[in-house]
């Protein structure tokens, strides 16, 4: 689909129609809370149950930890048409929660394994887990949050380290935050280091740890305290550190815990170690840590940290940099647009087949090459718009080919011939389109999100109006906001709207 003249204000009308329904219909059927449900029948406009944290799909629940798409929305209509009552739907909502809905120290009752039951006016635990706080790469904006509510932001942020973090002077911490954890002296606290992939209580995922670094570095920038940011670069440096000489792909955890159930609760230890490294050559080292598990909403999460801290974020570009530069080199396979499953020592993993059940599969589970999609393509263009790095390039091209979007050609213009047709579903290629165009000023990029956009705006038109995922609309659908910062690039504003990277 062609953009042209009045493609801006086309997308803007969609959104807003789209939002003002959902502000609707989509607001608490009880009218007992600002809250927002997750889902609506697309055609009744009724609310329907939808879990997209894996608390109970029968209830009707709302999950505002996984709306950060719908609040920045609203917030960014707000700037686009003046009237504030977008925005202060948003605050309603964090002032609602930060006000009441934490335990004594400030942790807020919601997240992987929490929701909120909206017909039943309680809260929804998962059924298979403790009664625990979890954030993973759900990324809260928690520039909205302070604008709403700074001193119970600030507790919150505070609150989450404090119930995470099982050893300060390791930085060993749990993805699971227990409630009603005594507060410590947090900040204060020591830190030793010392060496990776120590045996430690908790699971050090990436994909927790960078909610928990982004949290304290975005406390940092918004109190103006330094001692938090110091703590976000200790704990994402940790990760760096598990880096191989020579390959320098990171490991999705910088520990190893003892208590993990590698095959029921008999079996414990490290996962890897016992179902993978018996298949494995000597000579390697097999944890959980070394298995390469890309997330590239990581690594955005650390180039948004680094771009919102200006100078004193300049690391946390450099390590996603660093990091894509070694996915790049070492797992990429350009012939079929795949990363090739390995250790993150580059020892290749594709065809082993697991000879016992485990974590990681059943007997029988083959380890295959992973295709790499807009979420890639989004990384490798958001970090060459931060540090024009050749090869960041060379790779947002190699998969711009391998999911029909054409050919890039060079940073300076040549060769360039796009295609608004590939992947024409994924909002996050307009991400990454939009993050070329602001690199290089060529238009054609942004004349191919255009095109795009506005395919993906028709192809997901319910029969309401609003924008839908088949036969539901989902309250934290991402295309909206992806559209309206592409209403504002397509008119040259000096874009305020909040900023997206997952």
């Amino acid at each position: 689909m062609m953009a042209g003249s009045g493609t801006a204000a086309r997308l803007r009308e969609r959104v807003r129609k789209h939002a003002d329904l959902l502000l609707k219909h989509a607001s608490d059927p009880e009218g007992e809370s600002p809250l927002f449900v997750n889902a609506l029948d697309g055609r009744s406009l009724q609310s329907v149950s939808y879990d997209p944290d894996h608390v109970n799909r029968k209830a009707l629940l709302s999950s505002p930890a996984s709306q950060s798409h719908w609040f920045k929305l609203l917030d960014g209509l707000s700037d686009v048409t003046g009237l504030p009552r977008y925005a202060e739907r948003t605050r309603e909502v964090y002032r609602y929660l930060l006000g009441g809905q934490t335990d004594e120290q400030g942790l807020l009752y919601w997240g992987g394994h929490t929701a909120n039951n909206l017909e039943t006016g309680t809260l929804e635990f998962a059924g298979d887990k403790s009664k625990v706080h979890e954030l993973k790469m759900h990324y809260p904006d928690y520039g909205l949050m302070w604008k709403a509510d700074p001193a119970g932001t600030k507790r919150y942020i505070e609150a989450i380290w404090n119930a995470h973090i099982l050893d300060w002077g390791t930085l060993d911490f749990n993805r699971h935050g227990p409630y009603g954890t005594e507060r410590g002296r947090i900040w204060e606290n020591e830190y030793q280091g010392g060496d990776v992939f120590f045996w430690g209580k908790g699971l050090t995922f990436v994909n927790a740890g960078s909610d928990l670094y982004y949290a304290a570095a975005m406390l940092s920038k918004l109190s103006g305290e330094q001692a938090p940011l110091d703590w976000a670069k200790r704990l994402a440096s940790r990760y760096v550190e598990t880096r191989q000489e020579g390959v320098g792909i990171s490991g999705y955890q910088f520990s190893q815990s003892a208590g993990s159930w590698c095959d029921g609760p008999a079996v414990r230890g490290d996962r890897a170690q016992y179902q993978i490294a018996p298949l494995v050559p000597e000579g390697h080292l097999v944890y959980e840590g070394t298995l390469f598990k890309p997330r590239p909403a990581v690594q955005r999460c650390q180039l948004a940290v680094g771009g919102m801290l200006g100078e004193e974020g300049e690391g946390f570009i450099r390590w996603a940099c660093e990091e894509m530069t070694a996915w790049g080199r070492t797992a990429f396979r350009e012939k079929d647009c795949s990363y090739v499953p390995m250790l993150t020592d580059g020892f290749s993993l594709e065809g082993l087949v697991l000879d016992r059940k485990g974590y990681f599969g059943p007997a029988g589970t083959v380890f295959r090459a992973m295709p790499l999609s807009g979420d890639d393509f989004w990384m490798y263009a958001y970090g060459y718009r931060l540090s024009k790095d050749p090869f960041l390039w060379e790779m947002a091209r190699s998969i711009a080919k391998g999911i029909g979007l054409g050919e890039l050609g060079s940073p300076q213009g040549e060769g360039r011939s796009l295609r608004d047709s590939g992947s024409a579903s994924d909002y996050r290629v307009l991400y990454a389109l939009l993050d070329l165009y602001r690199a290089t000023e060529d238009r054609r990029f942004l004349e191919t999100a255009a095109g795009l956009g506005e395919g993906m705006a028709e192809a997901c038109l319910g029969p309401s109006g609003a924008i839908q995922a088949g036969e539901t609309i989902l309250t934290d659908h991402p295309l909206p906001l992806a559209l309206l910062h592409l209403a504002d690039a397509w008119e040259g504003r000096a874009s305020t709207l909040r900023p997206a990277w997952k």
